[in-house]
């Protein structure tokens, strides 16, 4: 009996291996992702607006990448002087947080839009090196 429980047990941990690995596969393509969102959209964009600072370098968490998907879902890509196609970001934001669950955020220290896509592009890149 406790032989077929160490079976079971080895099992269980080789199977769940694969799918542990496939998941971190797949977040480092989202943020790859957004990395060259925004990096693509820093240059095409125009309108000066501020936003609420969710998401700074020394905070990068999960929850932060979803506060900041909620902020950035509020615009439409017109409203900033891009085309529909250019603005994907925040629908990535929203597939790299998938799984949180975050409220809106109630940051009253406000930046400009250049700021939070640079301080989410930098998390991003600290992300993705993350082993």
């Amino acid at each position: 009996m406790k032989i077929f429980l160490l079976l079971l047990l080895a099992a269980a941990a080789v199977i769940a291996a694969p799918h542990a690995s496939e998941e971190r596969k797949l977040q480092h393509v989202i943020l790859r992702e957004i990395i060259e969102s925004v990096k693509d959209m820093k240059d095409q964009l125009k309108a000066e607006i501020f936003v609420q600072n969710v998401i700074t370098t020394e905070h990068c968490t999960h929850k932060n990448f979803c506060k900041a998907g909620n902020i950035l879902s509020a615009y439409k890509a017109e409203d900033l002087g891009l085309q529909e196609k250019d603005w994907l970001l925040p629908r990535k934001l929203v597939a790299y947080t998938r799984d949180i669950n975050c409220k809106d955020p109630s940051s009253e220290d406000r930046v400009k839009l250049h700021q939070l896509l640079d301080n989410i592009h930098q998390c991003a890149q600290k992300e993705f090196t993350k082993p």
